[in-house]
């Protein structure tokens, strides 16, 4: 990866910010619950998508572009959602059991919506899915590089505050 300077980051971030400045909500809204996002989370995401900052006297949309990222990373990992979603179906199915459902759901959902985020990302990725460890670790390598690419692409509002 080359070095990314002051001023080349600036320009990403101008990139980035007109790329998402005709976004709508509404459309990410319907986006998500589209792929099976619960509505739940979909819907805290109107905080997020709101934020701006202004950075070189420019106002940029922080909150969309980060949004955004995290869709573009959805949508070229199709499989990774639908584990999600079904680890998500399965901690609903579990909360209903009386009397053990309500101890169990926490733990039985983020268990298997961790568990389903792996075998999808594995299947995105074209390997065996029947690997667990392998599937683990395809996620967490896929999850860094997101969270990496939207760091470097709003570094310059960090370095300047």
């Amino acid at each position: 990866m080359t070095e990314l300077t002051k001023e080349r980051g600036m320009f990403e971030l101008t990139l980035l910010n007109a790329a998402v400045s005709r976004e709508q909500l509404d459309d990410v809204l319907v986006m998500g619950l589209n792929r099976g996002i619960p509505p739940e989370i979909m819907t805290r995401l109107e905080s997020v998508w709101g934020m701006t900052r202004t950075i070189a006297g420019e106002v940029v949309a922080i909150g969309k572009i980060v949004v955004m990222k995290i869709f573009e990373f959805l949508k070229a990992n199709p499989n990774l959602t639908i584990g999600i979603a079904l680890g998500a179906a399965v901690g609903t199915l579990i909360a209903g059991i009386p009397f053990l459902g309500a101890m169990l759901a926490p733990l039985v959902t983020a268990l298997s919506i961790l568990y389903g985020a792996a075998v999808g990302a594995t299947k995105d990725a074209g390997g065996d899915p029947s690997d667990a460890y392998a599937a683990v670790g395809h996620l967490a390598k896929k999850f860094f590089e997101l969270i990496q690419e939207i760091f470097l692409s709003i570094q310059d509002y960090f370095l300047a505050g």
